[in-house]
């Protein structure tokens, strides 16, 4: 099967569409530290060779002018829409019209759709099951053989060749129907290919039918407001009314009702939410006077009752801002669901954040943009649109996707922002990849480097300057060390981001969703990520991540120089409030050596905190030995192992009882 699928794969020209499925402020100035010395090893044990002769195969592959001809139609009803609620069967007939060039005897035409997040895969043996899918003409003389390898649907030619203009009629989720995504979208594709001449090679409809999919019905309600403000300051509430893997768009009216305990905000206490507006608004407030509070809501429609807890807010003129960012998603441009649009919009309205950077592959899901330079302009695009300096910082990017060396997303800053893949030899090893972004405002993060579907390949030591930071949580897991939060699939021993620390290594630590379900920020939310709303004990959130970048502007260079100072931390995904201290210094910080180091700690959490461990040169301590009932605690501790010298590191990692976690970045010594 593995063969059989990788053949169907390089006809395609895109190796990932089966792979995946088979597999996939005030702080102390730092001068960067040269990376340790090491040999750049050109193919590590963990490289997928494999993966990589699929797509140069399927780049390099000679595409007969009949390949991708023709065009293809989804046949309504009167009256009908190409509308569906996310995950119920449905019928969808596309009618496909051959193209100038006709299609050979042994050529073929292929369904295929969205092959990542819960559409039924088409079978042809079974019509009382879903996902069966049919092929038929009334082209005298032509009989087309069909077949189904996984996500992919083939009709192939024989009797005589199609002619130009000749009408195949193809009918996905014949009978019973097949279900549609999980997640909801404006324009989920059912992707048509043609095999012209029928070499074995063919080309995709870049216009293939599109369907919209629609949110499912309320399940939960979120509330997200800034963590840190000042006093006097005014902000925005962001209530979104969601369906149960997170969905917005949810078609439902009713009360918001708001209480916040403390009186330390100044806020409507109900507002009516518009069928119009989706489930989706944003409530003004003003911070009144110092303090900590959290903001207790009430949904309350003629269906049903929802409630929810916000994030901890701090008001405080002493604190350092909190931005919060996902630097890694993907959308319908590479192997995720929705539109860039669509992210944007989700990250700015739904999930609040200050800061976002999409980083679809730059080869891998249906049309790569690395062959596709109109998609990579067409991001470009959308991130000029959604960037608004002061308010919400996007980010142009993507994710550097090397089966090699392992996967790293890149983040522009300013200027026109150049796709660098790893499919081309000037950049197909870390080094070249930092050579060819030299001087750039640009940003590099490995991830998921402890374990699949790559592992990183650390002999090339990071970029003092373009990857002072490394991504230690996503919802594949963690990559931060073995005796800590759920790994990655896969982990090695060895690739964890603290075996770098101990080799001396210097990097600060975020995290962020690499969420494939159109939902930047809240991939903790879905269930298909780990989440569970009614597990024992209350909601468990799921695998995901978050950045959280200490700034007090919201602009692009900002951001930058916050992230290029490591002035960061890492949560699984809720809004954690950590901040620390180690001899005056926030983590991230170079530290001078000291006899009696000490180190001061204040965190909100968002459930109560289990356990608070000190990391120190791969040494555990439990700062807290038992399980607390509030999510909250100050302290200031003895760091424990004698004097502090020169080469040592030392970090904080908190883990709240309902399996949320959060990582300082640390603190390093040196002379």
């Amino acid at each position: 099967m593995l063969n059989e699928s990788r053949r169907a794969i390089r006809s395609v020209g895109s190796t990932a569409i089966l792979l995946v499925l088979i597999g996939a402020c005030g702080q102390k100035p730092i001068t960067p530290t040269p990376a340790p010395s090491r040999v750049d090893n050109p193919s590590p044990p963990t490289a997928v060779w494999s993966t990589v002769e699929d797509l140069k195969a399927g780049r390099d592959a000679h595409h007969a002018p009949s390949d991708g001809g023709g065009t293809a139609q989804l046949v309504l009803q009167p009256d009908e829409e190409a509308v569906v609620q996310v995950s119920t069967p449905h019928t969808w007939t596309i009618d496909f019209t051959v193209g100038p060039e006709g299609i050979e005897t042994g050529g073929a035409i292929f369904l295929m759709p969205e092959p990542f997040w819960g559409w039924s895969n088409p079978q042809t043996r079974t019509p009382e099951r879903l996902g069966f899918t049919s092929a038929t003409t009334d082209a005298e003389g032509v009989n087309l053989v069909t077949t189904a390898v996984g996500p992919l649907f083939q009709a192939t030619v024989g009797g005589r060749a199609l002619l130009p203009g000749e009408v195949v009629r193809l009918i996905y989720g014949k009978g019973i129907g097949a279900l549609s995504d999980h997640h909801s979208e404006a324009a989920a594709r059912i992707w048509i290919w043609v095999d012209g001449d029928g070499d074995g090679t063919r080309s995709v409809l870049k216009d293939s039918p599109t369907v919209r999919i629609t949110a499912g019905p309320a399940a939960m309600v979120v509330a997200l407001a800034p963590t840190v403000l000042r006093p006097g300051e005014r902000a925005l509430l962001h209530l979104s009314v969601l369906d149960a893997l997170a969905n917005r768009g949810v078609e439902t009216e009713g009360w918001l009702r708001i209480k916040e305990p403390q009186g330390l905000l100044e806020i409507e206490t109900e507002v009516k939410l518009e069928v119009s507006a989706e489930g989706v608004m944003q409530v003004p407030f003003r911070a009144q006077q110092a303090g900590t509070t959290r903001l207790e809501v009430t949904f309350v429609s003629k269906e049903l009752t929802l409630v929810c807890s916000s994030n901890p807010i701090l008001v405080s003129s002493e604190l350092p801002k909190v931005l919060w960012g996902d630097l890694h998603g993907h959308s319908c441009y590479s192997d995720g669901t929705g539109s860039p649009e669509d992210w944007f919009a989700y990250a700015r309205e739904v999930a609040g954040l200050d800061v976002a950077a999409l980083t679809d592959h730059d080869h891998f899901g249906v049309l790569f943009l690395d062959e596709n330079p109109d998609l990579w302009s067409r991001i470009n695009e959308v991130v000029t649109a959604a960037h608004e300096p002061d308010k919400f910082v996007a980010l142009a990017a993507y994710e550097w996707t090397s089966w090699i060396h392992g996967h790293r997303h890149v983040l522009f800053f300013g200027g026109q922002a150049p796709l660098l893949s790893s499919l081309d030899d000037r950049y197909e090893t870390p080094r070249q990849l930092w050579e060819g972004l030299k001087g750039l405002p640009a940003l590099t993060f490995a991830h998921h480097s402890s374990g699949a579907p790559v592992s990183t390949n650390w002999t090339f030591a990071p970029d003092p300057v373009l990857e002072p930071l490394t991504e230690v949580a996503s919802v594949h897991g963690s990559s931060e060390a073995a005796d800590g939060a759920p790994t990655v699939r896969g982990s090695r021993a060895g690739q964890f981001v603290r075996d770098q620390l101990d080799a001396g290594v210097q990097l600060g630590f975020v995290a962020s969703g690499d969420g494939h379900d159109g939902h930047p920020g809240l991939a903790h939310l879905s269930p298909l990520y780990g989440a569970r709303p009614e597990a024992r004990g209350g909601p468990r959130p799921g695998n995901g991540g978050l950045a959280a970048i200490l700034s007090e502007k919201r602009t692009k260079m900002a951001v930058l120089e916050a992230l290029r100072a490591r002035r960061t931390y890492a949560t699984s995904g809720p809004r954690i409030h950590l901040t620390a201290s180690l001899l005056g210094q926030q983590p991230g910080t170079v530290v001078a050596p000291d006899a009696n180091p000490r180190i001061d700690l204040t965190i909100t959490g968002t459930a109560p905190i289990k356990r608070v461990t000190l990391v120190r040169d791969s040494q555990l301590t439990d700062l807290i030995r038992e399980p607390l009932a509030v999510p909250y605690l100050t302290g200031s501790y003895e760091l424990p192992g004698g004097p502090w010298t020169v080469g040592s590191y030392a970090y904080l990692r908190v883990e709240q009882v309902d399996g949320a976690w959060a990582w300082t970045s640390p603190w390093f010594v040196t002379n």
